[in-house]
């Protein structure tokens, strides 16, 4: 599920999941995994692009390799290559149900129209946006909040916006034009 989550980093779920579909035919286990590290997981991921994030998962499966699991502490699995804020969060709200906000440019554009403010390349990482995405964070159900948000930037709240299909456009100051 790490792994998944690392070759979902930046790049849309229809171009992984064949992908990953053959990872998990090709490594069902972990020593499956170790028997083969190098030549046929990075032709593999090849078609995914970034091979800074090839690199990363070939060295984070190693590091796994020898820990024999998958650490379930944010600040574990940010010390693994390629492993930063989202894919941390990602891997833990979704499979261990932990209360972590998934934070990706998407989201950032979300929030930005919401609730009208400008956004940049950096605002996802700036503390203020940290912490008001941690406020409308719900404590329960975080699943499902996140992949709601999730489908919603990937379907609704897109570069062209479909406001009309948003469930969020009664609050929303970039439908009511207030912000564009």
């Amino acid at each position: 599920a790490l792994i998944a989550e690392m070759m979902l980093q930046r790049t849309r779920a229809e171009q992984v999941l064949p992908i990953y579909i053959e990872f998990t035919r090709l490594y069902s286990s972990l020593e499956k995994l170790n028997e083969d590290r190098e030549s046929q997981l990075k032709t593999l991921l090849k078609p995914l692009g970034l091979n800074w994030r090839i690199n990363n998962i070939v060295k984070t499966i190693s590091i796994l390799s020898e820990q024999m699991e998958i650490p379930v502490e944010y600040g574990s699995l940010t010390k693994l290559p390629g492993v930063g804020q989202y894919v941390a969060s990602a891997f833990l709200s979704f499979h261990t149900k932990q209360r972590h906000s998934i934070i990706d440019s998407n989201a950032v554009r979300l929030w930005g129209r919401v609730f009208g403010f400008e956004t940049d390349s950096e605002t996802r990482r700036k503390k203020w946006f940290r912490e008001l995405v941690d406020v409308i964070t719900p404590q329960n159900d975080i699943r499902l909040f996140n992949y709601a948000i999730l489908d919603v930037t990937r379907a609704i709240c897109k570069s062209k916006p479909l406001c009309s299909d948003c469930p969020l456009s009664d609050i929303c100051q970039y439908e009511k034009g207030k912000y564009k």
